[in-house]
């Protein structure tokens, strides 16, 4: 992943913007691999410690709505 990728899946995201909740699902989507990226590939070990502590949220189960 690069910043090329990144800037497409945001453009993803405006692209369906009317769409709520299927730019909803992306965004998440898109924040999630962005967060696992840095989590497995960063030498900084704050860094790591931030994006694993944020991905923790993903495992708390509440009703996502998405597309």
């Amino acid at each position: 992943m690069d910043i090329t990728h990144v800037q497409q899946r945001v453009q993803a995201i405006t692209d369906v913007a009317s769409d709520y909740e299927r730019a909803h699902g992306l965004e998440g989507d898109l924040l999630t691999e962005v967060l696992t990226e840095i989590a497995s590939t960063t030498t900084d070990p704050r860094a790591q410690e931030l994006a694993d502590a944020a991905l923790k949220s993903r495992e708390i189960h509440f009703m996502r709505v998405a597309a």
